[in-house]
């Protein structure tokens, strides 16, 4: 099976003790819950395998970081675990090395969207995180510091 597959994905959040579970959500199309290590999703109200699997790598993101909130949460607080989510899960599920390599490589973000079967738009989230945090694309080694 691939790296960055939705069937890899699930494997090892079984693996980490999180249940994904099909579920008639009306409000939204997937969400974590911290008690009880739960990601309840709605499969059909995704377009395709790169949203969904887009959708668990963020879930996954949640529990990796600890970001949560609850739903009468203040927006800011709403907004900056939502923020902690996607860079927890973008540093495991897109990572820095390879996603830099895809692109020297000559890759188009949308087929480094598919190699890694996220949405582009996700992936272009992937790659302003990683420049706000100081990384590179242009240089062969281009990590923090190192120049």
């Amino acid at each position: 099976m691939p790296e960055h597959s939705l069937k890899g994905t699930l494997t090892e959040m079984t693996r980490e003790g999180i249940t994904v579970a099909e579920c008639p959500l009306k409000g939204s199309r997937c969400l974590a819950l911290q008690n009880g290590r739960l990601v309840g999703v709605n499969t059909a109200r995704f377009e395709n395998t790169a949203e969904l699997h887009t959708a668990l790598i963020h879930e996954d993101g949640h529990f990796a970081s600890g970001a949560f909130y609850l739903p009468y949460s203040p927006y800011q607080l709403k907004a900056q675990a939502e923020y902690r989510a996607d860079k927890a899960a973008i540093l495991k599920h897109i990572p820095y090395l390879e996603l830099a390599a895809r692109l020297r490589a000559g890759d188009s973000p949308a087929e480094a969207a598919e190699y890694f079967c996220v949405t582009e738009e996700y992936l272009c989230k992937a790659y302003e995180l990683y420049r706000e945090l100081g990384y590179r694309f242009d240089a062969e080694d281009a990590s923090p510091g190192s120049e």
